[in-house]
Protein backbone atom coordinates (compact mmCIF):
# COMPACT_ATOMS: atom_id res chain seq x y z
CA UNK A 1 0.00 0.00 0.00
CA UNK A 2 2.79 2.48 0.95
CA UNK A 3 0.58 5.10 2.15
CA UNK A 4 1.56 7.90 4.44
CA UNK A 5 0.32 8.07 7.70
CA UNK A 6 0.79 11.55 9.75
CA UNK A 7 2.53 13.91 8.68
CA UNK A 8 2.47 16.31 5.88
CA UNK A 9 2.02 14.18 3.05
CA UNK A 10 -0.41 11.70 5.31
CA UNK A 11 -3.22 9.98 3.15
CA UNK A 12 -0.77 10.16 0.15
CA UNK A 13 0.89 6.80 -1.66
CA UNK A 14 4.25 6.47 -2.63
CA UNK A 15 6.81 3.35 -3.48
CA UNK A 16 10.12 3.83 -2.81
CA UNK A 17 13.19 1.62 -2.59
CA UNK A 18 13.99 2.28 0.55
CA UNK A 19 13.35 2.78 4.61
CA UNK A 20 13.38 6.24 4.61
CA UNK A 21 12.35 9.63 3.34
CA UNK A 22 12.04 13.45 4.06
CA UNK A 23 8.31 15.16 2.34
CA UNK A 24 10.48 17.88 1.41
CA UNK A 25 12.36 15.54 -1.37
CA UNK A 26 8.35 15.37 -2.55
CA UNK A 27 7.38 18.70 -2.66
CA UNK A 28 9.21 21.83 -1.68
CA UNK A 29 8.40 23.39 1.81
CA UNK A 30 7.36 19.98 3.45
CA UNK A 31 8.89 19.49 6.82
CA UNK A 32 8.23 15.67 7.30
CA UNK A 33 10.38 12.98 7.74
CA UNK A 34 8.90 8.84 7.32
CA UNK A 35 10.15 5.49 7.77
CA UNK A 36 8.83 2.20 6.29
CA UNK A 37 6.75 0.09 8.71
CA UNK A 38 5.52 -3.47 7.78
CA UNK A 39 2.21 -5.12 8.85
CA UNK A 40 1.74 -8.62 9.11
CA UNK A 41 -2.06 -9.21 8.77
CA UNK A 42 -3.23 -13.07 8.54
CA UNK A 43 -1.02 -13.92 5.73
CA UNK A 44 -1.27 -10.24 3.86
CA UNK A 45 1.93 -8.11 3.77
CA UNK A 46 1.56 -4.50 4.24
CA UNK A 47 4.04 -1.44 3.71
CA UNK A 48 3.21 2.09 5.26
CA UNK A 49 5.28 4.93 5.70
CA UNK A 50 4.78 6.40 9.33
CA UNK A 51 5.60 9.91 9.95
CA UNK A 52 8.70 10.33 12.84
CA UNK A 53 6.59 12.41 14.57
CA UNK A 54 3.54 9.71 15.20
CA UNK A 55 3.63 6.95 18.08
CA UNK A 56 3.55 3.82 16.64
CA UNK A 57 0.71 3.12 18.57
CA UNK A 58 -1.21 5.67 17.02
CA UNK A 59 -0.15 4.90 13.66
CA UNK A 60 -1.05 1.02 14.10
CA UNK A 61 -4.60 2.29 14.91
CA UNK A 62 -4.79 4.52 11.13
CA UNK A 63 -3.09 1.34 10.10
CA UNK A 64 -6.13 -0.54 11.19
CA UNK A 65 -9.30 1.52 10.25
CA UNK A 66 -7.61 2.14 6.38
CA UNK A 67 -7.34 -2.17 5.99
CA UNK A 68 -10.82 -2.47 7.63
CA UNK A 69 -12.06 -0.18 4.80
CA UNK A 70 -14.21 -2.32 2.36
CA UNK A 71 -12.60 -2.64 -0.66
CA UNK A 72 -15.01 -1.65 -3.64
Amino acid sequence: MNICIGGDLNGQSFDFDKGYFKAGDIEEGKTSEYYKQKYIIGDDLYFFWVSNDLDLGDATDQVELILRKPKN
